[in-house]
């Protein structure tokens, strides 16, 4: 009974390990260029001088700094002054 039940256990484990390796997903299509690696190569030597293709580098971009600093006692008016909203339970 027991060499039964471990055949249909793998019997089982078999056949939903082939359902699952039918097609692979997103269906592959084959990629086509209709540009020539010159062609590329201008777009991007263009889109560097014009500025709107960044050089790859390691640095990350510059964040703005914050203002100067505000106490609590200026955020606790600054939440009072504003406008009831479904956030702050006014």
């Amino acid at each position: 009974m027991n060499t039964k039940q471990f055949i249909a256990g793998l019997a089982i484990l078999a056949a939903a390990g082939s359902a699952m390796a039918v097609t692979p997903y997103p269906p592959e299509t084959p990629f086509v260029s209709t540009k020539s690696r010159a062609d590329v190569q201008a777009e991007l030597v263009q889109a560097q001088k014009d500025g709107s293709l960044a050089v790859a580098s390691n640095s990350y971009p510059v964040v703005a700094a914050a203002g100067k600093p505000v106490s609590r006692a200026e955020v606790v008016s600054q939440v009072s002054k504003a406008e009831p909203s479904v956030y702050s339970g006014n």
